[in-house]
């Protein structure tokens, strides 16, 4: 995942997130972690090394449904989270309400956008 050539993976921290704050972010052959909402999810290697993709324009539901170990293509923007944003979108504090919180920013993708890679 990157936004301005920059490894997003590798930026996960308030600073170097905020820097990249409203760039378009391009997520190629990205494992899904996790999906704790209906229209959100972890992508990422690991727990520790993840980010947020809330998915946007998706009419109540997104046609494809994103499942734990998929490999995606996609393309959004990055987005400061407003505060309360975690409990917002349905995140609790075992599904890494408070990494998100920490991060600060997720990735916002137009369901339309995402592709599961081949």
């Amino acid at each position: 995942m990157t936004a301005d050539a920059v490894n997003l993976l590798g930026a996960a921290n308030v600073q170097n997130l905020s820097a990249k704050g409203g760039k378009e972010a391009l997520g190629r052959q990205v494992r899904v972690q996790s999906v704790p909402a209906d229209e959100g999810f972890w992508v990422g290697t690991g727990e520790q090394d993840r980010l947020w993709v809330q998915l946007t324009d998706t009419g109540g539901e997104s046609v494809y449904r994103v499942k734990p170990g998929d490999t995606i293509d996609f393309t959004g923007t990055v987005t400061k989270a407003a505060q309360g944003f975690a409990a917002k979108v349905g995140v609790t504090i075992a599904e890494g309400a408070d990494q998100l919180t920490e991060q600060g920013f997720y990735l916002s993708v137009p369901a339309q956008n995402v592709k599961l890679s081949p």
